[in-house]
């Protein structure tokens, strides 16, 4: 394996690893809030597709609309998600994570936070400008394939 993609692989093992971690911990207390290792990929898409529509959400998690459905009363009804009418389409819903998500469940970003400030101690600001230009370009030239069928407006 070549070294770029050894530290590639290894920085991705570390991101997933801290979402699972704090995953699998909420398993094992059993509390009736907890979400179930489905329902945290659910919200990690709901985050990912940048606060989607229930149409692209269904669509996305290849759900049927009953499914769609009882599946997000289950995570509004516990405080995980929360919908707002969509200002183009009155008829639409988005479904964005809740402040309880965030706090429950956020210690991706809460790390990635970390991350992020462990590089601007790090490096200069015009080793940070490029690596954000780099990172921008991966992001949306050299991954087409990830994130082109999410949906078709541009998250």
């Amino acid at each position: 394996m070549r070294e770029l993609e050894h530290h590639f692989n290894n920085m991705y093992d570390k991101f997933k690893l801290m979402l699972y971690d704090r995953a699998l911990k909420e398993r094992g207390s059993n509390a009736p809030g907890d979400l179930s290792l489905q329902e945290v990929i659910y919200m990690e898409i709901i985050i990912a597709l940048g606060a989607p529509t229930v149409a692209e959400f269904s669509r996305y998690a290849k759900l049927s609309a009953p499914n769609t459905a009882y599946r997000l009363n289950k995570l509004e009804e516990r405080g995980y998600i929360r919908r707002t009418r969509s200002d183009l389409d009155k008829r639409e819903f988005r479904i964005e994570p809740s402040k309880r998500y965030r706090e429950e469940y956020g210690v991706i970003f809460d790390y990635i936070h970390l991350v992020c400030d462990r590089i601007e101690e790090r490096f200069t600001p015009s080793e940070i400008d490029k690596f954000e230009e780099m990172l921008g370009i991966i992001s949306e030239e050299l991954m087409p394939e990830a994130g082109s069928q999410l949906i078709e407006r541009k998250i």
